[in-house]
């Protein structure tokens, strides 16, 4: 009686599956991913060696190159800029500020602000720059 040998089966890794796990992991870093938020006022920050990312303030105001005042998004004036800021923050623990103000901006106009914001109790003044650009 004559037995036959079976020939060894190759083994083979089959790489499908190994690519759709990647490809929904990219997808998955990909959407959940925080992006930064950029406003609807054209601003030309100025820029900084040492600037550094800090996350998102619940109150920013905006100085724009004509001298207009925004509070997060919407356009303010001076004598009404502290009636609402103290409307944000009175929800808020530490009573800070982020304060954007146009590269070409008059210095006059954002030192008048910083002023207006510490008479009235803001001291937490957090000025924000940009990283140069390489």
């Amino acid at each position: 009686m004559q037995l036959t040998q079976k020939e060894p089966k190759k083994l083979t890794l089959n790489l499908t599956s190994l690519i759709d796990v990647l490809f929904i992991l990219i997808i998955f870093f990909a959407v959940s991913s925080t992006f930064i938020e950029q406003p609807g006022i054209d601003l030309k920050l100025p820029e900084a060696e040492s600037s550094r990312a800090f996350s998102t303030q619940k109150v920013v105001l905006y100085i724009d190159k004509d001298k207009n005042l925004f509070l997060n998004d919407q356009l303010i004036t001076l004598n009404t800029m502290m009636e609402e800021i103290k409307k944000l923050n009175a929800f808020r623990k530490d009573k800070s500020i982020v304060l954007k103000a146009d590269t070409h901006a008059e210095h006059g106009r954002v030192i008048e602000v910083m002023d207006a914001l510490r008479k009235n109790g803001v001291y937490k003044i957090i000025v924000s720059t940009a990283a140069p650009e390489s």
